[in-house]
């Protein structure tokens, strides 16, 4: 027992001594670690054929990362803002038809990324976000960019690669955010019903 003791004691001050924190791609585990006092900061849950957000994962509250890439989510919890410590949330490749409100509660959050969805607009309300530096909405249909985007004084970085936009919705971005860096396709000389 005592050998046991002195093993997780190593493994816990291996683990925070080193500065090495794991990342977790399975509830089970992330669960098996947090019973042994090893906090869950990182979470991976990449292919993990997911058509809902697991409940357990507000187990882990000092959660800092959450990537939920290619699952088949087609919206985000309503208890997502109980993981007020989280800064990187992902869930690009998936089925999100919409914006999910309930990241606009996320005050910590840093990095969004939303790629490869059908969301076709970003809520007027996106400056609710901070502390976001980068945003991630690349292969969406987003046609509605709000002003409120130039209120993110954090903001850096923007990939809005292949959302069809004109060059006038592109020029009008750009005037927006200044100072951001923002990923853009040719512009599509494409008409659209209003």
């Amino acid at each position: 027992m005592r050998e046991s003791m002195t093993f997780v004691a190593l493994m816990w001050f291996g683990i925070l001594g080193a500065q090495t924190i794991q990342t977790f791609d399975s509830i089970k585990d992330a669960l098996a670690s947090k019973a042994l006092g090893v906090p869950v900061i990182h979470l991976d849950l990449t292919k993990s054929k997911l058509k809902a957000v697991p409940i357990e994962i507000l187990e882990f509250p000092e959660l800092k990362t959450l990537i939920l890439d290619k699952n088949k989510l087609d919206s985000l919890p309503v208890w997502l803002p109980q993981l007020q410590k989280l800064e990187v949330l992902s869930a690009s490749n998936n089925n999100l038809t919409y914006f999910p409100h309930t990241i606009l509660e996320l005050r910590n959050l840093r990095i969004l990324k939303l790629g490869d969805n059908m969301i076709d607009e970003i809520p007027i309300d996106i400056d609710n976000l901070k502390n976001l530096e980068s945003l991630w909405l690349w292969s969406n249909v987003i046609r509605e960019f709000p002003a409120s985007l130039g209120e993110i004084e954090s903001l850096k970085y923007i990939d809005l690669l292949y959302n069809d936009m004109t060059y006038d919705e592109q020029t009008w971005l750009r005037d927006v955010l200044k100072d951001v860096v923002l990923e853009l396709s040719e512009p599509c000389n494409c008409k659209f019903d209003d």
